[in-house]
């Protein structure tokens, strides 16, 4: 006699990136198991193939590239599946920094953060397309996952706003043409982003300053000063994996 099949629930999300309805299941123990192993290694390329490849593994619908999504979405993705298969509510750890009489409060509060409401935030404001001169500028777009992931793990300060800018530039145009950075080395691409002024390069830093972030909000009473705290949270690095 064969053992009973599971019957594994399906959830609908929207992507971030472009409102595309697509399906998950919730991880599940092996896929578990694969991340936790791979966080244990604490290698950035082991820790970026297996977050691919478990949300491949859940992702319902076949007509999504994990490959081809930009960070953020691959980031919700991981937050809507450890929602959906640990539990919707973290406990974070917040200091009430509140002053009571010329000191402040110092009470350490635990916040219960819904991270089923997490919201990815949009900067409308910042155009993609950047003119950097009269006669010349360049368009912005979005890193994949596996490259903001590795940038963000292995650079300096200064190296990761570089190597993040030239990974932002999808193409650069002057008055006659427009030059592709997938036809460029990232030599090449460097090398153009190292010859900018400052004055360009802050145009382009404003840019990867503003990318999509994620936050949940939360109103809590420390209950020792009674401070009403109003917290935006956004550090979700944590428990990805």
């Amino acid at each position: 006699m064969s053992l009973p099949k599971i019957n594994t629930p399906i959830y609908t999300v929207t992507l971030p990136s472009n409102g595309k309805s697509v399906r998950i299941r919730p991880f599940l123990v092996k896929e578990e198991k694969l991340l936790l192993i791979a966080a244990q290694t604490k290698d950035t390329n082991e820790i970026i193939e297996t977050t691919k490849q478990v949300i491949n593994n859940c992702l319902v619908d076949n007509d999504v590239s994990v490959d081809n999504l930009p960070f953020f979405d691959i980031d919700y993705l991981i937050v809507a599946l450890r929602s959906k298969s640990v539990g919707e509510t973290i406990p974070v750890n917040f200091t009430c920094n509140n002053i009571v009489d010329d000191q402040k409060c110092g009470n350490i509060f635990t916040v219960d953060i819904d991270i089923s409401k997490a919201s990815v935030v949009k900067n409308e404001n910042i155009s993609p397309e950047i003119r950097l001169s009269p006669d010349f500028g360049v368009k912005m777009k979005y890193p994949k996952y596996s490259v903001i992931k590795a940038i963000m793990s292995n650079e300096t300060e200064l190296d990761k706003v570089i190597r993040i800018i030239c990974a932002s530039i999808d193409y650069i145009f002057d008055k006659d043409e427009i030059y592709s950075t997938k036809d460029k080395s990232k030599e090449e691409i460097q090398e153009f982003v190292e010859n900018l002024t400052k004055v360009q390069l802050e145009k382009l830093k404003t840019f990867v300053e503003n990318f999509p972030e994620f936050e949940c909000r939360v109103e809590q009473t420390c209950k020792k000063c009674g401070f009403e705290h109003k917290i935006r949270y956004n550090n979700f690095d944590s428990f990805f994996l």
